[in-house]
């Protein structure tokens, strides 16, 4: 009895009748998460790998699926596995450690991890500020933003959605290439204004239809959820951001000390 990813393209196959036993007195659903989670730990089951549906598992495993189904529900919320929307199920990407120490951009971060960074503006409008834009962004109701919203991707897999809203006397003139090709802090630094500060509020969250879509993950996915305030060195405010990451591929990491 074999099991076979339906992305393989070899003829290599996954032994797992050998790590089942009927006659085991663990039921037999922890078995196969267990059975599946040594196979993706030990890199049998390679990141981003799909594997068979339910029907296909069971059939090759011998098993029912309600059996399959409990040992794939184990898996996703233990961040091995993820679901994709019309996709189906696969082996959950390396976790993304973002420390909170310092103030870096989407881009440089994932450069500094060998990732090539992208991003895909889905909106991009100038605008009066909302009450909340002016309150972040100490602007006056009759001011302008610029109101940025982006799918960023890192070596073509999204991350995260991210909106960006930056007063127009900051940042006069924008363009959507220039925010797909490159890195809005940059041009900020470019501008006279490198972020130096920052205040970050981070929460849990869930995912809606449009961001499940957006970010390939199923509805009510778990997010972590960020706002943030970013100033230069004369203290202007530049950026009030509002970003939603994948939960399944991102960690934030903060070092404390004491006193």
């Amino acid at each position: 009895m074999t099991l076979i990813p339906s992305s393989s393209t070899t003829s290599s196959s996954l032994a797992l009748d050998q790590m089942l036993s009927k006659g085991a007195s663990t039921p037999m659903y922890l078995q196969v998460y267990q059975g599946l989670a040594r196979l993706i730990e030990d890199g049998t089951l390679e990141r981003g790998s799909a594997l068979p549906g339910e029907r296909d598992l069971a059939l090759q495993l011998g098993v029912s699926r309600v059996t399959v189904r409990q040992a794939l529900r184990l898996l996703e919320e233990g961040g091995q596995l993820v679901r994709r929307q019309g996709s189906g199920t696969f082996v959950a990407e390396s976790r993304i450690l973002q420390p909170l120490s310092a103030l870096s951009s989407f881009s440089d971060d994932m450069r500094s991890r060998g990732l090539q960074p992208g991003a895909r503006v889905l909106s991009l409008e100038r605008t009066r500020p909302s009450p909340q834009e002016a309150m972040n962004l100490a602007l006056k109701p009759s001011s302008e933003v610029w109101r940025l919203k982006r799918l960023r991707t890192a070596d073509g897999q999204p991350l995260a959605i991210e909106i960006s809203s930056v007063p127009l006397e900051t940042l006069p003139q924008v363009s959507r290439a220039a925010l797909e090709s490159g890195s809005l802090y940059a041009l900020l630094k470019e501008g006279g204004h490198a972020p130096v500060r920052a205040m970050q509020h981070l929460r849990a969250t869930a995912a809606d239809f449009e961001t499940a879509r957006l970010l390939e993950l199923s509805v009510g996915a778990p997010l972590l959820a960020t706002e943030r305030v970013t100033w230069d060195a004369a203290g202007k405010t530049l950026e009030y951001a509002r970003s939603q990451y994948r939960g399944d591929r991102y960690d934030f990491l903060v070092e404390l000390s004491g006193g």
